[in-house]
């Protein structure tokens, strides 16, 4: 190959690196949005769900926030106590973000997930203390004290096709 022939795949090389770093970077950049948004969202739900006069149903408390692992996880732990059961639990969602199909609303905002990619891991300290895993497609965000909101799924939806996942929103009932 000539000295000009190698300059040209050096530079395409070059380019190539680029354009790469600037995509993993938006990409990291979007996924830090996603957090900002579901971590702002979590702090408003344990700061207002004791605010009605008429409640009476679970309470929440932030263990770890939302975060999104080197391998693309998505987690987050809570403390949850219920009018439903004595003790408390400690709650840990986890999905892979590229198994993430749908975001709705039921009451509660949730992730729709393919089949059995949600591991949820229930802590139980009451009488008798035990653990549970339990896998399946709903990935709850614990975000239901706040109506009217379905700007709210809209800004996650985006964050979540800006980072580079395709999710649709259906359902958003309150």
């Amino acid at each position: 190959m000539s000295g000009l022939a190698l300059k040209l795949n050096d530079m395409k090389n070059f380019l190539l690196f680029i354009f790469l770093v600037g995509f993993a970077s938006t990409s990291f950049g979007q996924e830090q949005t996603i957090l900002k948004i579901l971590n702002r969202e979590l702090q408003k739900e344990v700061k207002n769900q004791l605010k009605s006069p008429n409640f009476s149903g679970d309470t929440i408390e932030i263990i770890k926030p939302f975060s999104i692992s080197t391998d693309k996880i998505l987690s987050f732990e809570i403390k949850k106590t219920s009018p439903y059961f004595s003790g408390y639990q400690i709650v840990r969602q986890q999905v892979p973000l590229n198994k993430i199909r749908k975001i709705g609303k039921d009451i509660n905002i949730i992730l729709e997930c393919e089949d059995q990619e949600v591991l949820t891991t229930y802590n139980t300290y009451d009488v008798e203390n035990k653990t549970e895993e339990i896998k399946g497609n709903l990935f709850f965000l614990y975000l239901a004290n706040e109506k009217q909101n379905e700007d709210l799924g809209v800004a996650i939806l985006k964050a979540f096709q800006k980072a580079g996942y395709s999710l649709e929103k259906e359902y958003w009932y309150d």
